[in-house]
C-alpha cells in the first residue's frame, strides 16, 4: 500500500506539471485550430463531407497526442536531473522504479485527457454535419491510445538515460519505423535470401508495430471491425509499454546522478 501511495504521488504531481506545461497548452490550440480548418475543408469540398471530418479528424487527433507525448515526455526525466529536483525525492524511500512508474502514470494521464478533449471537439464536429457515431468510430479512437501510449513510454525510456535532443531523436526514429512495420514484414518474407534479412528482422522484432492500432479508414467507411482487431492489438500495447518501462527502470537505476 505504501508502494502505491509514493506512485501515486509522483503521478499526481507529474500530471499537473504536465498540464501546466506550454508546449502542451500550445499544442492543444493548435489541434482545435486544426479540428477547425478540417471543418472548413470539408464544407469546400465536394462529396461527403463528415467521412472528411471523420478521417482528418481523426488523424489530427492522434498526430497531436504522439507530438506532445513526443516533446514534453523526453525531458520528464531529464528535466528532473537537470534541475536537481530529483535528489530530495529519491532520498525519500522511493524506488527508483516506482518514481519511473509514477512519471508515466501522471504523464500518461495528462496526454489522454487532451487526447480525450481534442476527440470529443472532433465529435461535436461530426455531430454538426449529421454524422452518426458509430463503435467504428470509437474503436479507432480507442486503439490510438495506445499508438500515443507507446510514444508516451518510449520519450520516458530515452529521458531516463538520455539528453532531450537524442531522446527525441531516438523516438522519432522508432516511430517512423513502426509506422512502416507491415512494410519491412512484406520486406523480409518477399526476399528470403537478401543480406540485409538478419538486420531487418531485428528491427522488425524490437521496432512497435503501430500499424496495429490504425482503424482510421475503418472509421471512416463503416467497415466491419472483428473482435480480434482490438482486442491483440490491446494485448500488445500493454506488453510492449510494460517491456519498455521495464527497460526504462533498469537503465534509470544504474543511472549515477551524483
Amino acid at each position: 500500500m505504501a508502494g502505491l501511495n509514493r506512485i501515486w504521488a509522483v503521478a499526481q504531481t507529474t500530471f499537473r506539471e504536465t498540464i501546466r506545461n506550454k508546449i502542451l497548452l500550445h499544442m492543444v490550440g493548435f489541434a482545435v485550430a486544426m479540428l477547425g480548418l478540417a471543418w472548413v475543408v470539408s464544407n469546400w469540398s465536394i462529396g461527403e463531407p463528415d467521412k472528411i471530418i471523420t478521417d482528418l479528424g481523426l488523424t489530427i487527433t492522434v498526430l497531436i497526442g504522439v507530438l506532445i507525448a513526443l516533446f514534453a515526455g523526453i525531458v520528464l526525466v531529464y528535466g528532473e536531473v537537470e534541475r536537481g529536483t530529483i535528489l530530495p525525492i529519491l532520498a525519500k524511500p522511493l524506488p527508483r522504479w516506482e518514481f519511473v512508474l509514477g512519471k508515466f502514470i501522471g504523464f500518461s494521464g495528462a496526454v489522454l485527457l487532451v487526447y480525450v478533449g481534442m476527440n470529443l471537439i472532433l465529435i461535436l464536429l461530426l455531430a454538426a454535419v449529421g454524422r452518426p457515431i458509430t463503435p467504428h468510430l470509437w474503436q479507432a479512437m480507442y486503439l490510438s491510445i495506445w499508438e500515443i501510449e507507446l510514444v508516451v513510454a518510449l520519450a520516458l525510456l530515452f529521458s531516463s538515460f538520455s539528453n532531450p535532443s537524442l531522446s527525441a531523436l531516438y523516438t522519432i526514429m522508432l516511430y517512423v519505423a513502426g509506422r512502416f512495420s507491415f512494410d519491412i514484414k512484406l520486406f523480409i518474407d518477399s526476399n528470403p535470401l537478401a543480406p540485409s534479412r538478419p538486420i531487418l528482422e531485428v528491427v522488425y522484432g524490437v521496432i512497435p508495430h503501430l500499424s496495429y492500432f490504425n482503424l482510421r479508414q475503418a472509421a471512416v467507411h463503416t467497415l466491419d471491425i472483428p473482435w480480434e482487431r482490438v482486442v491483440w492489438p490491446t494485448v500488445y500495447g500493454v506488453l510492449y509499454c510494460g517491456v519498455v518501462l521495464i527497460i526504462a527502470a533498469l537503465a534509470f537505476r544504474s543511472r549515477d546522478l551524483a
